[in-house]
């Protein structure tokens, strides 16, 4: 049920965006709820009708998904329901039904200062220009706290503009042209990465990571694991340093 609610919010939205003024985007769900959605200036306007819990779960999708599209430098968002008008008047021209609730999601956009030298645990930062941190949302439990960002192994190697994972001298890496994940730490079913990268843009190499390595880890195990990227004990960088001074 998330999975097309999600899909489905999602579509809408994209619809409504691609097309002309005035233009009414229909959808509609497996339960038989229904969406209506059109653009009038600058709002974007939705008409739900369905359970309480489908009409619920689109406005928590459409408030993430305004939340984490903003264009903003780092910082985090925080959506939040505000209600306008209760017993509504039709809002879609020859409509049949009338909405019970009309309401507005805003947005509280709290930016982030000092956000270019990323903290330790917050290495993910420098995967992203403008990164956008949902608050308010709740994520799947971890057994140590504070470790990073977590996100799906495709995604992570996508940021990393590479394919796949690599073995080198007997441990693995994710490295692309100018970026490296390394490997650092098992904590229950999570595997926690950190992110070395080259602010110029220029070729990195595998004997350019400064950080300890976690053992026992397979290629065959990255696919089932969770992955974590963001926290490392302690870095030092010294790529393009000479060793011998």
């Amino acid at each position: 049920m998330d999975l097309a609610i999600d899909t489905h919010a999602s579509s809408l939205a994209r619809s409504s965006q691609n097309s002309k003024p005035n233009h009414i985007s229909i959808g509609g769900l497996p339960d038989s709820t229904t969406l209506t959605a059109w653009i009038n200036e600058a709002d974007f306007i939705v008409e739900v009708f369905g359970t309480g819990d489908s009409v619920a779960e689109i406005g928590e999708q459409l408030a993430w998904l305004g939340a984490a599209l903003r264009s903003s430098p780092y910082a985090y968002c925080t959506p939040s329901l505000r209600i306008l008008l209760k017993n509504a008047p039709r809002t879609v021209p020859g409509a049949s039904l009338a909405p019970d609730i009309l309401c507005v999601i805003d947005f509280t956009v709290q930016e982030v200062e000092n956000h270019f030298e990323a903290p330790n645990g917050q290495c993910w930062h420098n995967m992203f220009r403008n990164p956008v941190v949902v608050k308010g949302y709740p994520i799947p439990r971890r057994t140590t706290l504070d470790t990073g960002l977590e996100i799906p192994l495709n995604i992570m190697t996508g940021l990393a503009l590479t394919q796949r994972a690599n073995t080198f001298n007997g441990t693995i890496f994710i490295k692309g042209f100018s970026t490296m994940l390394v490997p650092t730490n098992l904590s229950g079913d999570m595997l926690i990465w950190h992110l070395l990268y080259n602010k110029d843009g220029s070729r990195i190499s595998y004997l350019d990571n400064t950080v300890a390595h976690v053992v026992d880890v397979s290629i065959s195990y990255l696919e089932n694991a969770r992955h974590v990227v963001g926290w490392c004990s302690e870095v030092k960088n010294y790529a393009g340093m000479d060793m011998g001074k």
